[in-house]
């Protein structure tokens, strides 16, 4: 990454934020806020509620229901496979002492021997993936700590945003546990930026109805570089 690039485009990005005061940031900041303010400590008896309060949006459903994409659906039948397992799993995902690399690992992992018992009470099911990917447990990851991990865009962006800073190393696969240390490598440019501090102001509490939600800022700083990116290639 050449840090140069990095802070060009963060000066463009915040820049055309205090142009515009769009209210496109709603939808990000709201999904993470709104998760983080219903999140309780998992026990098995309220689990399947609580998952279900935390992923709600009166902006829009896409982030976990879109056409052959249901990782919310899904995930309430895994807790109903067995809440004592689904428990563990989600406990394990919010350990944040542990290594996030291992906390994926397992969590991919109780997914799928929850998705098999699943499978294995409802003869007719037809499901074989649990749909819990990167997007959606980047959010589960932002919504359980707020302010040390941002939603993931997805990889065709991520992959842009990586060009347009001149990483050597373009991504290939998504990888949640590089991205998350380029979204705070990108948190901690964005907060140097001269004009920061007006962002923040403009979107404050007595200015908006939407929490706004600071390291949200690094998902955003790559959704506006690729939109640089496909205009510039238009």
């Amino acid at each position: 990454m050449k840090l140069h690039l990095l802070e060009e485009l963060i000066d463009q990005f915040i820049t055309e934020q205090l142009r515009v005061d769009s209210i496109d940031w709603y939808f990000p900041h709201a999904l993470v806020s709104h998760f983080h303010q219903w999140w309780r400590a998992p026990e098995p008896i309220i689990l399947k509620e609580t998952y279900s309060q935390c992923l709600k949006s009166e902006y829009s459903q896409r982030w976990w229901k879109r056409d052959n994409y249901k990782p919310k659906e899904i995930m309430l039948d895994l807790i109903d496979a067995d809440q004592e397992l689904a428990t563990i799993a989600w406990k394990d995902l919010a350990n944040d002492s542990a290594s996030l690399d291992g906390r994926l690992y397992r969590f991919n992992y109780y997914c799928e021997e929850l998705l098999q018992m699943h499978r294995s009470k409802h003869d007719r099911s037809v499901e074989t993936y649990h749909h819990q990917d990167a997007s959606i447990v980047s959010l589960y990851l932002a919504g359980l700590y707020p302010s040390k991990y941002s939603l993931y865009p997805g990889l065709d962006t991520f992959k842009v945003f990586c060009r347009l800073v001149g990483s050597p190393d373009i991504p290939v696969i998504d990888d949640l546990v590089r991205y998350m240390k380029v979204a705070s490598i990108g948190f901690t440019f964005l907060q140097r930026n001269k004009n920061y501090e007006k962002l923040v102001d403009m979107r404050g509490p007595e200015k908006h109805n939407v929490i706004f939600v600071p390291l949200q800022l690094s998902y955003e700083l790559m959704i506006f570089g690729e939109n640089k990116f496909k205009s510039k290639a238009a």
